[in-house]
C-alpha cells in the first residue's frame, strides 16, 4: 500500500515512521526545498509525545536539544516590580514528564528517524488530487497513491484541494501573533522575559545551544 504524506514538519515524519513501522511504502512531499534547520519557534512536548519519542528511539536526542527555559520574569504595564515564575513548577503540575524544545530541531530528528525508508520530495506541493488517488505535482510526475494524508499545517493546499477554499471555514479570532530570530545580546540562559499590557504582549527568550533568541509579539485589534 502506498501513501503520501504532505508536509514534512512534525506531524508528517511522524506518521511515516508509524506507518513504514507497519509495513506501509510512504513518500513525503514538502514545499520547503530542503529540510529546515533554523529552530523556529519553541514548543513543549508532555507525556504523550514524550511516551511516542521513547517509542520511536529518539527521546535522548530530543532532550538533549532541550531550550532549557525554566523561568519567566513578567513586567506589567503600570506595575513597578516585575512577577518571576518557576516555569518547572507549572509545567511539573501539568505533567509528570515535559521538555521544551525548538520546532525545526524536533522536526529533524523525527525526520531522521525514519529517513532510511520514507521518501521525502522537498522542494514540491500537491496540486491535483483525483477520486482514485492519482496526485499530481507541482514539478514530480503524477503518480497514483492508496491514502494521501495531509499534515501541512496553515494554509494547506490538502485541505483547500478536498474541502475546498480556506476562507470558508477560517475565522478571525481577534489576535495577531508573530516571532521572530536576534541575536542573544540580553545572555538570555533558560529565562523568558514577557512585558505585558492591555490587549498586547511582547517576549524574549533564548535556547541555550542556539546562540540566538527569539522575540515574540501578540496583540489584539479589530480585523481592518
Amino acid at each position: 500500500m502506498r501513501i503520501l504524506v504532505s508536509g514534512a514538519g512534525v506531524a508528517g515524519p511522524v506518521v511515516a515512521y508509524w506507518l513504514t513501522r507497519h509495513g506501509f511504502r510512504v513518500t513525503v512531499v514538502e514545499r520547503a526545498a530542503a529540510a529546515r534547520r533554523t529552530g523556529g519557534h519553541a514548543v513543549d512536548l508532555f507525556r504523550p509525545a514524550m511516551d511516542i519519542s521513547e517509542k520511536m528511539g529518539v527521546l535522548r536526542r530530543v532532550e538533549e536539544r532541550a531550550t532549557g527555559t525554566d523561568r519567566m520574569t513578567v513586567f506589567q504595564e503600570g506595575v513597578r516590580r516585575p512577577v518571576r515564575v518557576d516555569l518547572s513548577r507549572i509545567f511539573g503540575a501539568a505533567s509528570d514528564r515535559h521538555v521544551e524544545v525548538m520546532r525545526d530541531e524536533l522536526s529533524g530528528i523525527y525526520r531522521d528517524a525514519a529517513r532510511d525508508d520514507v521518501e521525502y520530495l522537498f522542494g514540491d506541493s500537491i496540486t491535483a488530487i483525483s477520486p482514485d488517488g492519482q496526485v499530481r505535482f507541482e514539478n514530480a510526475a503524477p503518480r497514483r497513491f492508496d491514502l494521501v494524508v495531509g499534515a501541512a499545517g496553515l494554509h494547506s493546499n490538502v485541505r483547500r484541494l478536498v474541502f475546498g477554499a480556506e476562507s470558508r471555514f477560517s475565522a478571525f479570532t481577534g489576535a495577531y501573533f508573530g516571532v521572530l530570530t536576534l541575536p542573544n545580546v540580553l545572555g538570555l540562559d533558560g529565562e523568558l522575559l514577557m512585558h505585558v499590557g492591555v490587549g498586547r504582549t511582547a517576549g524574549i527568550y533564548g535556547a541555550r545551544h542556539l546562540g540566538e533568541a527569539r522575540a515574540l509579539f501578540l496583540f489584539r485589534r479589530t480585523r481592518a
